[in-house]
């Protein structure tokens, strides 16, 4: 089908989409015979600007909520706070550090920015959390913008608020790691080409729009490396080749394109690389080929593992994707759909293929599936709507009675860890969800603005997650260095050392604000970084206790087994306190210094 058709059809008021108009104010009857459950083209959209507004600002309001509520988790997000904190405390914005140790796991745009907003903001975890935020916003603004210029006003809107409050987004935005990020410019990049050769009244802008994207790629490219490179480009390649249409290249401003992402990161590679000789192996065959190739980290699942948790990641709009081939081709009459699935399936495949999973490694597919799925809901009747809010509802229910009958557990937790909180209130938000689910559904047959009801389940949705990121502090504590900083803050003194002993924490530097020493342990993130300061690495409990009986001053978080041997070597020890992380002790100042 012609491209420029497509979007002039789905510009204007659909005969059977979702909302008639955006501005359209005019009474309308309810379905072809005046009965009150009829199709959605018969429906105005009649939410106000002011309303629209109203929902922004508390969308604003609810997305940067509790970002310092939770101490930063362990390892990601100490990782990834502390070495922006590194780089903003010594002043060494080119050699990414972890503890003092070398540091060349991803490139350094999120510490950057990190280490911009320490400077404005102070150290703090939400400042940490800032980055993610920004972005996750930032991907959400993408998809609102490219649905309304590819297929109208609604399906923008719709496209942004389905994307803000599925359950696997909003937690990537709000938990600190590199994957959000590297998502979120691989949306603008997707968006910014989708608008550029798709959108017949972007022809006069689409070298800029080019331009912009291929910008877009290279901040992908410093936010994880070639996977912001390598997933366009496959996807790219396959599309082309489905389409049989090779004439793309020459609408993409590739020579330009390409120069841009070149001045963008090839200074910091470059220069990287002169201080660092070992960084181009570590960086580039070790973090690249050895993760996707070899089971080298222990990140190795089923190939199917991405498919769970992509249905339960889009919760509670999993609902909305259809459910049989004639809904999926019917899905597909665009060829800028058709690039969205191509995109989607190859992001998949490749993870799926990689040897190293993790969930949020598939966040890129969430704004492409949040744009079809708002395609989708311009196609359903009330009837069909209102069931697919029941059937939300109804997941809910189910999903709530698991979370009240299933113990969780993780191989991070230790047994004594207290789950019931965090269960209660999943449970109590699913019920909510429910009950809005359920009333959704009710207001569609009452003739209420579908971008109301849209809008009101994704504010609640998102306000549920984040009452449940809110009140999992204690879980969170467990899984934190801040509770074992707090017992040895009040001992320390300028000379005082800081040990790990076979219990190594990586926010442990961020909350006490200086680097640690690392005794009995091999983290894989730091080893390769030894060289770079080798003082600080420990490599035996001897050792360790030589060294803990010649300081003046000395805190240590231990690992509980080491207990009964450091007393039968009668090493020189008072126990401050004990969290899940370890025990912490000290030297007494009255101890002899051999």
């Amino acid at each position: 089908m012609n491209e420029a058709r497509t979007r002039q059809s789905n510009n204007s008021p659909p005969r059977t989409g979702l909302f008639r108009t955006l501005a359209c104010r005019s009474n309308s009857r309810i379905g072809a015979s005046g009965s009150r459950v009829g199709t959605l083209a018969a429906l105005r959209w009649s939410a106000s600007p002011l309303l629209l507004r109203a929902i922004s600002f508390g969308w604003l309001a609810v997305w940067f909520a509790g970002l310092n509520l939770r101490p930063l988790g362990e390892p990601d997000e100490a990782r990834y706070a502390e070495v922006a904190r590194e780089m903003f405390a010594s002043g060494n914005w080119l050699t990414p550090k972890l503890d003092g140790f070398n540091f060349f796991d991803k490139p350094a745009l999120q510490y950057w920015a990190s280490a911009l907003f320490y400077s404005l903001f102070g150290v703090h975890e939400w400042s940490a959390r800032l980055w993610v935020a920004l972005t996750g916003l930032l991907a959400m603004l993408a998809v609102g913008w490219a649905g309304k210029r590819l297929y109208g006003a609604r399906t923008g809107w719709v496209a942004a608020v389905v994307l803000g409050s599925t359950l696997l987004f909003v937690a990537g935005a709000h938990i600190n790691t590199m994957d959000m990020g590297v998502a979120a410019f691989l949306t603008v990049a997707i968006c910014l080409f989708l608008v550029a050769q798709f959108d017949p009244a972007a022809a006069r802008q689409r070298q800029l729009l080019n331009l912009l994207g291929w910008t877009s790629v290279a901040l992908a490219v410093l936010s994880k490396g070639l996977i912001g490179l390598v997933l366009p480009a496959i996807t790219l390649a396959v599309f082309m080749l489905l389409e049989k249409d090779w004439s793309i290249l020459r609408r993409m401003t590739m020579g330009w394109g390409l120069c841009v992402v070149l001045c963008i990161c090839a200074p910091w590679f470059v220069a990287i690389s002169l201080r660092h000789p070992d960084f181009f192996d570590y960086f580039f065959i070790k973090e690249h080929f050895s993760r996707f190739l070899t089971n080298a980290y222990d990140r190795d699942r089923q190939w199917w593992f991405f498919i769970p948790v992509v249905l339960l990641g889009l919760f509670p709009w999993a609902v909305f994707l259809p459910l049989s081939r004639s809904g999926w081709r019917n899905a597909l009459e665009s060829r800028s759909e058709r690039f969205l699935l191509c995109w989607i399936v190859v992001v998949l495949v490749f993870f799926s293929a990689s040897h190293s999973k993790l969930p949020f490694y598939i966040l890129p597919i969430f704004p492409a599936l949040a744009i079809l799925i708002a395609r989708r809901l311009s196609t359903l009747t009330i009837r069909a709507l209102a069931w697919r809010f029941m059937g939300i509802s109804a997941l809910a229910v189910t999903l709530a009675l698991i979370a009240l009958a299933l113990t969780i557990s993780t191989r991070h937790l230790s047994q004594h860890i207290d789950m019931r909180p965090a269960q209660m209130w999943l449970m109590r938000g699913l019920g909510a969800l429910a009950i809005v689910s359920a009333a959704c559904a009710f207001l569609l047959t009452r003739r209420f603005s579908p971008a109301t009801v849209v809008s009101l389940l994704g504010f609640t949705t998102l306000l549920v997650w984040q009452m449940l990121f809110a009140n999992i502090v204690t879980i969170a504590n467990n899984l934190s260095a801040a509770p074992v900083a707090q017992l040895m803050l009040p001992r320390m003194h300028a000379n005082t050392e800081v040990f790990t002993v076979h219990a190594y924490l990586r926010g442990l530097p961020f909350y006490l604000q200086r680097v640690v020493t690392v005794a009995d342990e091999d983290p894989d993130d730091l080893l390769a970084g030894v060289p770079s300061r080798p003082e600080g690495f420990v490599t035996n409990i001897s050792a360790f206790e030589a060294r803990w009986s010649s300081a003046p001053s000395a805190v240590a978080v231990v690992d509980p087994r080491l207990l009964s041997s450091f007393r039968a070597d009668k090493l020189p020890m008072r126990i401050i306190g004990s969290t899940s992380s370890g025990v912490v002790i000290e030297r007494p100042r009255d101890a002899t210094t051999p």
